[in-house]
C-alpha cells in the first residue's frame, strides 16, 4: 500500500505533550535531525521501511516528536526530498568550482547509491516523483552550465556538448555504484581507466581552430 496521504494525526493531548519535550531541543535541530535520519533510512533499508516508529527509533526520540513535525509520510517523504536536493545542489556547486569535469566525476559516484534509491521511491509516490524531476533537471542545469564555463574560460571547443558530458559521466558513475552495491566489479577497472582517460582528452589545452 502506497505511503501517500496516510495520516499520522495524534490527539491534541499527545501532541501538547510533544511540544513541551521539543522545549529541550532547538526545533530546526529535532527536524534536520529527523530528516537526516530518514534519508539514511531510505537509503540503507529503502523507503517501505520508512515509519514514524523506525524514525523515532533511529534518532532517540519519542514517536510523538515525529508525529509533531510530520503529519503524514508523504510530508516526510518530500522534506526529505528537499533538504537532500537543496544540500546536494549546494555541494555540487561548490565542488563544482574548480574542475568541474573531474569534480563532477568524483560528486556523482559518491551520490549514486543514495540518488538511486530516491528514484525507487519516486516511482510509487507522485508528488514525490514531481519534486525529484524538479530537482534533477536543476542538477542538470547547475552542470552544464559549470562545464560550458569551464570550456569557455579555457578557448577549448569540446568535443561533446556540455550536457552530454554531463550525461555520460552521470551514467557511468551510477552504474558502477550500483553494480558495486552488489559486489558486481567486473570491467569496473577498465570503465574508470577510460573515464579518465576522457576526462584528459577533453581538458586538453587546445584552443579552438580559426573558422575558414
Amino acid at each position: 500500500m502506497s505511503h501517500r496521504g496516510l495520516l499520522l494525526s495524534l490527539p491534541t493531548g499527545i501532541v501538547r505533550g510533544a511540544r513541551m519535550a521539543e522545549t529541550r531541543r532547538p526545533a530546526e535541530e529535532s527536524r534536520a535531525l529527523l530528516i537526516e535520519a530518514a534519508v539514511e533510512i531510505i537509503r540503507t533499508e529503502g523507503y517501505g521501511a520508512l515509519s514514524a516508529r523506525r524514525l523515532a527509533e533511529k534518532v532517540g526520540l519519542k514517536r510523538q516528536i515525529v508525529h509533531y513535525y510530520f503529519r503524514t509520510i508523504e510530508e516526510l517523504l518530500l522534506s526529505v526530498v528537499r533538504f537532500y536536493g537543496d544540500s546536494g545542489l549546494a555541494r555540487m556547486r561548490e565542488a563544482l568550482r574548480r574542475d568541474p569535469l573531474k569534480a563532477l566525476w568524483k560528486v556523482q559516484v559518491d551520490a549514486s547509491a543514495t540518488t538511486f534509491a530516491f528514484i525507487a521511491m519516486a516511482s510509487h509516490e507522485p508528488a514525490i516523483r514531481a519534486e525529484m524531476r524538479h530537482y534533477m533537471d536543476e542538477f542538470r542545469q547547475v552542470q552544464t552550465e559549470a562545464i560550458a564555463a569551464y570550456f569557455q574560460a579555457r578557448g577549448v571547443k569540446p568535443e561533446l556538448p556540455p550536457a552530454a558530458i554531463a550525461i555520460l559521466i552521470q551514467s557511468v558513475s551510477q552504474t558502477l555504484a550500483v553494480e558495486s552495491s552488489i559486489g558486481a566489479v567486473r570491467g569496473h577497472a577498465e570503465a574508470r581507466a577510460a573515464i579518465d582517460a576522457l576526462l584528459r582528452r577533453l581538458t586538453r589545452d587546445k584552443k579552438t581552430a580559426p573558422a575558414r
